[in-house]
């Protein structure tokens, strides 16, 4: 069964890495297609990314309101297009398509030898990631959660892994930080869905709600003295993104979790509040509460 579990992801990304050699156009073209579908006869979520975006924007009317939805769901369905695309993409492609603005800031820290966690969010194309290790030479990793489905689990690492992106289970992450075996390198957390907890330290004010946060990231860079780095990842034109990385914590600083987790949200706030529509709005964001201890 896991053979052929293994032959069909193998032919699914076969497909899908054919179709990348697809001009973007066209590529945009046939996921606007499934766009209309999601958006206007099946209504993918759009009770969730309407009361999403009205909690968050309530200066706005509902005429507003559902403007931006449906520039949600065309850039989120871009994504998609960008995804396929980036599966046949040759380096000078990627790197042309996805620049870093002050890659000096990475290099510094990892000169100094200082181990990194980036903390960002599902703003602008999150998926787009896998380029980075085409703009440095050490170690890349990324955080995620292992898929339930074998064949989804073994599609998602091979579409990650095509730039060389290495993969860390969460469950894992933190004992290999703290065993230190490939120090220094770049972490990337993505904490900006909703967390299991509860627990109110974590709870901070972020578009106009209050809003838990995953703590891992700011545990595990006070636990093993990494500086932590805020990454933004902002669409410049369709298929064009620009990443720039804002310093929040260094070593032997004097701020704890709470001033790290803190200032990440007011920066990707900010970065919402100035392209709303690049951001997740689909996802139950605010389903869990804090309960006083």
């Amino acid at each position: 069964m896991r053979i052929l579990q293994n032959i069909l992801a193998s032919l699914i990304y076969g497909l899908l890495r054919l179709s990348g050699h697809l001009p973007l156009k066209v590529l945009y073209f046939k996921t606007g297609a499934f766009r209309y579908l999601a958006e206007k006869v099946f209504h993918y979520r759009y009770g969730v990314i309407i009361q999403n975006l009205t909690r968050a924007f309530p200066e706005k009317n509902y005429a507003e309101i559902r403007i931006l939805a449906h520039q949600f769901y065309r850039h989120f369905f871009g994504v998609f297009a960008e995804v396929i695309k980036s599966q046949a993409m040759q380096p000078e492609e990627a790197r042309q398509r996805f620049k870093i603005e002050n890659p000096d800031l990475i290099n510094d820290l990892h000169n100094r030898g200082i181990n990194i966690i980036a903390l960002g969010g599902h703003w602008g194309n999150w998926e787009w990631l896998i380029m980075t290790p085409l703009f440095f030479d050490f170690s890349i990793y990324t955080l995620y959660k292992p898929l339930s489905g074998i064949v989804s689990e073994m599609l998602m690492g091979k579409l990650r892994k095509r730039f060389g992106l290495k993969l860390l289970p969460m469950q894992q992450a933190g004992r290999f930080i703290l065993s230190r075996k490939d120090y220094p390198a770049l972490y990337f957390f993505i904490g900006d869905q909703s967390p299991s907890h509860k627990d109110p330290d974590y709870c901070f004010n972020f578009l106009n709600q209050p809003s838990l946060f995953f703590t891992g990231g700011a545990k595990l860079a006070k636990a093993t003295k990494s500086a932590v780095i805020y990454q933004s990842i902002s669409k410049i034109n369709p298929g064009y993104y620009s990443v720039s990385y804002q310093l929040i914590s260094e070593p032997g600083d004097d701020q704890n979790e709470q001033d790290i987790l803190r200032k990440f949200t007011q920066l990707l706030e900010a970065d919402i509040r100035s392209k709303p529509a690049f951001w997740l709005w689909s996802h139950k964001r605010w389903k869990h509460k804090a309960v006083d201890k």
